[in-house]
């Protein structure tokens, strides 16, 4: 599916939740406010995500659980049409 150049932070997270399935704060550690476009998609624009927990290790070896956010297969359709109206100036 081709999808247009994101404009904007949250249509950015979207464009990758549609083309990956998933994200986390791991892909995207270079955006400020990656929560809380994670939370607009879900609860400003009602795409349904699936979230669980995955473990790693920072660059100083500690241990860190960060939140994997996923899109249901059965809403790809709908973050479609979410994608279109909100990847605007």
């Amino acid at each position: 599916m081709k999808l247009s150049r994101p404009l904007n932070t949250t249509a950015e997270v979207l464009s990758a939740l549609i083309k990956n399935g998933s994200v986390s704060i791991k892909g995207f550690s270079w955006m400020e406010g990656f929560r809380t476009r994670v939370s607009e998609l879900n609860i400003k624009h009602s795409i349904p995500l699936l979230k669980t927990t995955e473990t790693g290790t920072n660059k100083h070896g500690n241990p860190i659980r960060y939140k994997r956010h996923s899109l249901p297969p059965e809403n790809l359709e709908f973050a479609l049409s979410v994608y279109e109206k909100i990847n605007k100036n």
